[in-house]
């Protein structure tokens, strides 16, 4: 069996800064308390790093492996709505890829794209017996809560597969449950509660949960679980429910949103991968307070026993 990390963070712009620069110290700083080196890194926001021949993804990737100390390889993925795919890194030495769409390879479907197909390298001596599992990255839909529920619906059908899954990005929406992390809808400007929120019959606004819940299931108070859903389970919810007495941590730092910060940044697994979860290894990376945030979201990281 081998132990393989997994880490989700959307590095805000991808590092690139006003004047057009990159600047990856941050991202080192970012990754300076993980446990372990991850694997596979699930990252979202990598913002024009085709360009110039691929500098910046390069520069990314070698700043991850100087801070880590471990090989990785880039593969860019694909976003239709700007210059700002999602994308993985992973440690060669442990993952092999098999498959991952380009953004310009022909005969593609949309929910074929940012899935990666690894192969666990040390699981076994040759190619035909390795062990294997699919890994997704998304960057979701900001403004619309009905874009991002069918891009839920485009990435739900990894749920059934046979072979585990992961799954994980920047997803910009909560789920439902009183358990999760909330906002105060009612104070927060329109535009800001219109982006994630919905209006209720009551002239209330609360989480526009449509596209989690899609996946996941929508919780059940009386029952505290979750019904229906395709078949994915959130990672932050199965560690709460073996310790309750530790709070699901909103995944945005403090102040980034108006009224109250939310889990968004999920990882999510399909029922043969469930199995292969390390029990409390789930981890939302705190940043250090005395310090400037090395992004506006967290790091996320937990550890796959496969």
């Amino acid at each position: 069996m081998a132990r393989v990390g997994v880490a989700l963070f959307n590095y805000e712009d991808g590092g690139r800064t006003v004047d057009g620069v990159y600047e990856f110290a941050n991202l080192r700083r970012a990754f300076a308390d993980v446990d372990s080196h991850p694997a596979l890194i699930l990252f979202c926001e990598a913002k024009n790093y085709k360009d110039h021949a691929g500098q910046a993804k390069y520069a990314a990737a070698e700043a991850l492996s100087d801070q880590l100390g471990v090989p990785y390889v880039v593969e860019i993925g694909s976003m239709a709505r700007g210059p700002l795919p999602p994308a993985i890194f992973y440690n060669p030495n442990v993952l092999v890829l098999r498959r991952w769409w380009n953004e310009d390879d022909p005969g593609v479907y949309d929910d074929q794209r940012n899935i990666a197909r690894f192969a666990v390298r040390g699981s076994a001596p040759n190619a035909a017996d390795r062990t294997e599992f699919l890994a997704w990255v998304h960057h979701w839909e900001p403004l619309s809560g009905d874009v991002r529920l069918e891009e839920a619906r485009r990435a739900s059908r990894t749920g059934a597969q046979s072979l585990p899954v992961i799954g994980g990005g920047d997803l910009n929406a909560t789920a439902s449950g009183k358990h999760l992390p909330q906002r105060d809808w009612m104070a927060a400007p329109y535009n800001v509660r219109s982006h994630k929120g919905v209006c209720g019959p009551d002239g209330r606004w609360g989480p526009d949960t449509r596209a989690i819940d899609y996946l996941i299931g929508v919780w059940a108070e009386d029952r505290q679980e979750r019904r229906d859903g395709c078949g994915l389970h959130a990672v932050a919810e199965m560690a709460w429910q073996l310790d309750r007495s530790r709070p699901i941590l909103p995944t945005v730092n403090d102040g980034i949103d108006a009224c109250g910060a939310l889990l968004i940044d999920w990882l999510l697994v399909n029922d043969a991968m469930k199995p292969h979860v390390t029990p409390g290894s789930y981890r939302v990376h705190i940043p250090d307070p005395g310090l400037p945030y090395p992004s506006d979201h967290r790091l996320v990281t937990v550890v796959l026993d496969l």
